[in-house]
């Protein structure tokens, strides 16, 4: 995910944001020195599918990208729908 440094924002305050240790926003966007610039693009890391436990209920930004998912998922299919659609059109 993308999030674009706002006036007051720090690397600590965007990590505990996100919950995401400092060290590994710094390491993500290669990031030599903690000052950052408003306007500036930090890439935060989004924890994926794997082994072990994933983001809880209290996870900032967890039901956000559940609706996400399901939003281009109902994309996708309308986007079949209408292809279809226009594709009869023409027979």
């Amino acid at each position: 995910m993308d999030y674009i440094v706002r006036p007051g924002d720090t690397l600590y305050s965007i990590a505990q944001r996100f919950n995401v240790p400092p060290q590994t926003l710094a390491q993500q966007n290669n990031l030599t020195s903690p000052i950052l610039f408003v306007g500036q693009l930090i890439r935060i890391p989004v924890p994926g599918p794997g082994p072990g436990p994933g983001p809880g209920p209290g996870f900032p930004g967890a039901d956000l990208n559940r609706r996400v998912t399901r939003l281009e998922r109902e994309v996708d299919n309308l986007q079949r729908r209408v292809r279809r659609l226009e594709q009869n059109r023409y027979y």
